[in-house]
């Protein structure tokens, strides 16, 4: 063999996901962002003032040419919007108005202005999209059966709050003074994933419109079933009482200056 001849080379072929450039376009969708720009442009720039529509064709090249960190910029701030509402919503969820002073007394039941008991279990979602067809039409039947097994008139609201991070990150009491800034560092990666993540929060209440003790005792049945089928579910319940019972009727709008039995 030549040593002057060059080693063997096998040429990799172009990637097939590689997006279709048109021209200095980095797709078709941001030349269409340009041609509807120039066209806005041009049709204010004859009907109202030539420098206006030539801002529109300006506005619309940026808009198709400029992708800060390789994200197109109507996108960034079409997300920046979308984040700007969601934290909006969770920060009214979180930060409602204070429920009144719960009286001595209250215990798993409220009554409102008309007379009603309402009863009140805070539970969550159930993770859905993986699941196998058979395990899906399993949960579409137990939710089903949970619809139909119920008596009372139900109201359910559902939510979403900022997660906690201080229920998940590490104390700082636990490990050695070497593992002092890991555990430092672990901790704050946490409070980052947790400050762009939120939880689903449900309230599920039940409403009785007979106050007496029978009645008090049917309602109190009925919760309970609510509670196992959802727990069938694979949803997390909890059963609310005393003061998170009055704080979610007054969130969820089922209480208001009413008394507490």
């Amino acid at each position: 063999m030549d040593g002057r001849e060059s080693p063997p080379w096998v040429a990799i072929p172009e990637r097939l996901d590689r997006p279709l450039r048109f021209g200095p376009f980095a797709s078709g969708r941001d030349l269409a962002k340009f041609l509807a720009g120039a066209a806005a442009g041009s049709i204010v720039g004859l009907a109202v003032v030539p420098w206006v529509g030539l801002l529109l064709v300006a506005l619309g090249a940026v808009v198709a040419l400029w992708h800060p960190d390789g994200e197109p910029l109507d996108e960034r701030l079409a997300s920046l919007g979308r984040w700007a509402v969601r934290k909006r919503r969770q920060g009214t969820a979180v930060t409602g108005p204070a429920a009144p002073p719960a009286p001595v007394g209250s215990r798993s039941v409220v009554k409102t202005a008309d007379g009603r008991l309402v009863a009140i279990v805070r539970t969550g979602g159930v993770p859905l999209q993986f699941l196998p067809p058979a395990d899906l039409a399993r949960q579409f039947d137990l939710y089903r059966t949970l619809l139909r097994s119920l008596e009372f008139p139900i109201i359910l609201h559902a939510s979403s709050v900022p997660i906690f991070a201080g229920a998940i990150a590490p104390p700082d009491s636990l490990g050695t003074d070497a593992e002092r800034d890991p555990r430092a560092g672990y901790a704050e990666l946490v409070r980052l994933i947790a400050r762009r993540r939120a939880v689903r929060r449900v309230h599920l209440a039940l409403l009785g419109s007979d106050p007496t003790p029978e009645g008090r005792a049917r309602l109190e049945t009925g919760i309970s079933l609510v509670g196992d089928r959802l727990r069938e579910l694979g949803a997390p319940v909890e059963r609310l009482r005393d003061r998170p019972l009055r704080e979610a009727a007054w969130r969820t709008g089922i209480l208001r200056e009413d008394a507490a039995t």
